[in-house]
């Protein structure tokens, strides 16, 4: 399946591709990739999300032979598996608070429980209201993202999207050679890795909460 892309900027530089969270849509880069504008920025909606109908296999439609690769959570998630199974085409991985997976079945068997009631939610409750019960778990706190582009999509979709891409489903992937970003308040994720870079002044959004210093790592990366 093709994704619906969204070409924000137009830059001579290099392609770097974004991969958005659960519940987002490709519009929740357009604030990292305003500070990327001599880069050729493209966001896509992932599978259930946005533009994009739900299927299984995901896959980038992406006219550079190779390209920057960056994910946020789901997205983060999603990257790395892109990553793993198509090396070749990956110039650089950048992971913003994305977990590398579980190490015991006991910690995949209880997320995906975790998972299927919150999609059992999303099926049952008003947009509204599901999404400020999700909004409202301690990770995200106290930020709260605009909810005007997250209420407009389709909720067996993402409910779908959900539980085919529940982290407890997800293998262990080896994160060597990426550049992993945490939000420095995301205590929870900054204990996932080693060394991560930390963003100021932002949570587990890092990249809606300080767009600017996302935007800023990324440059680093690429003029490495």
């Amino acid at each position: 399946m093709n994704l619906f892309q969204n070409e924000i900027t137009q830059g001579s530089g290099p392609t770097v591709v974004f991969l958005h969270g659960f519940l987002g849509t490709n519009a929740d880069w357009e604030p990292v990739c305003s500070n990327l504008t001599d880069l050729h920025c493209i966001a896509v909606d992932l599978p259930g999300h946005g533009k994009s109908p739900f299927e299984e296999k995901m896959d980038l439609d992406i006219e550079a032979e190779r390209f920057v690769l960056v994910g946020y959570s789901l997205g983060g998630r999603l990257a790395m598996r892109y990553a793993a199974e198509h090396p070749e085409r990956i110039k650089s991985l950048v992971l913003i608070s994305a977990h590398p997976g579980f190490t015991s079945d006991a910690e995949k068997q209880k997320r995906l429980l975790s998972d299927a009631k919150w999609a059992e939610l999303l099926l049952e409750l008003p947009i509204d209201e599901f999404l400020a019960q999700w909004y409202d778990q301690p990770l995200f706190h106290p930020y709260k993202p605009d909810l005007s582009m997250r209420r407009m999509q389709n909720k067996e979709a993402l409910a779908a999207a959900l539980m085919h891409y529940s982290l407890g489903k997800q293998p262990r992937y080896e994160t060597n050679g990426a550049l992993v970003l945490v939000g420095e308040r995301d205590s929870k994720f900054r204990s996932l890795y080693t060394n991560p870079v930390i963003i100021p002044d932002a949570g587990h959004m890092a990249h809606l909460e300080n767009p600017k210093a996302i935007a800023s790592e990324i440059l680093k990366r690429i003029s490495l």
